[in-house]
């Protein structure tokens, strides 16, 4: 059947069965397409197919904003092109790429939906589906399609951070190649540093990850922090013992029921194994590690 233009009673369109981007009633830009709505009415039609889910209904596949104006104004009815035989994946798709120039849907957001596309496409084909086919389908780039689906490997966090503008996209998407369980040491650099900085160092722990992996040496890269006891200075050990100023709260801090434990918890401090040392030396490994992976392969730290 073809497509067909004319008015529906607003009493007779739903909402879309998932929405890319959710209406801020509070922005900017709903509030001033509810204003031209109410002061010059419709310049564009909606976009409607006939609604699987509410039989006599018509459910809105694109302009879900003009669409909440008109309700929000009870306008009786919207000009709408009807389209027909329009898949759920067919729905996706063109959300996509009717949202692609609005800079309110995140990337992240982007990528939630193409995830859905591809689902709905794979079941609807009976097979795995390839980026080319995705890129057919929403008319973008293989790489564009590759990239936005790469920022689902970040951590919440990171992805948050993504939404927030904190992290340039091209950071993201070389962030989003580095194993989850490493991306936390490379936040900070990720948010600090320009993109043609970071996006280097990266790539090369990616490319060194992927090497290790291949070459089973992992330990190299999953080397487990172990408590380094060393003495601490003399002048120190002496300063305590005349001034006596930790021990009382190191005892009481510990929870020495018995001369013993507190005996042990004096040898712990004396050798930098107490709690407060071991997670200072663990801080201070952590960011020599940072440090390494920030440098290039062939840069040497240079002396303090």
């Amino acid at each position: 059947m073809q497509d067909e233009h004319r008015l529906v009673p607003l009493d007779e369109i739903v909402e879309p069965w998932v929405v890319l981007r959710p209406v801020n009633r509070a922005s900017l830009e709903y509030l001033e397409l509810r204003d031209s709505l109410a002061a010059v009415g419709f310049i564009n039609s909606i976009c409607v197919r006939p609604s699987a889910r509410k039989p006599g209904k018509v459910e809105v596949v694109d302009g879900l904003y003009r669409y909440t104006g008109a309700a929000e104004l009870r306008l009786p009815a919207l000009p709408c092109i009807v389209k027909h035989n329009l898949t759920d994946e067919d729905v996706l798709a063109i959300q996509i790429q009717a949202n692609a120039l609005r800079p309110e849907t995140t990337p992240v957001e982007y990528a939630h939906q193409l995830k859905r596309v591809i689902a709905a496409m794979s079941a609807s084909l009976k097979r795995d589906i390839t980026l080319t086919d995705v890129s057919a389908r929403i008319h973008k780039s293989p790489e564009w399609v590759e990239n936005q689906l790469l920022l689902l490997r970040l951590t919440k966090p990171l992805q948050l951070a993504v939404e927030r503008g904190e992290i340039p996209l091209n950071s993201a998407y070389a962030l989003a190649r580095v194993p989850r369980s490493h991306q936390a040491q490379f936040a900070e650099a990720a948010q600090t540093k320009t993109a043609r900085e970071f996006v280097p160092v990266a790539s090369r722990y990616a490319k060194r990850f992927k090497e290790a992996v291949c070459q089973g040496r992992m330990d190299d890269l999953y080397q487990e922090f172990q408590p380094r006891p060393h003495l601490r200075a003399y002048k120190e050990v002496l300063a305590e013992y005349q001034g006596r100023q930790s021990g009382g709260l190191f005892v009481a801090a510990a929870g020495c029921r018995t001369p013993v434990d507190a005996w042990y918890l004096a040898l712990q401090w004396a050798l930098h194994l107490d709690e407060a040392s071991v997670a200072a030396d663990r801080e201070f490994v952590l960011q020599q590690q940072r440090r390494a992976i920030l440098r290039g392969p062939n840069e040497e730290e240079a002396e303090p």
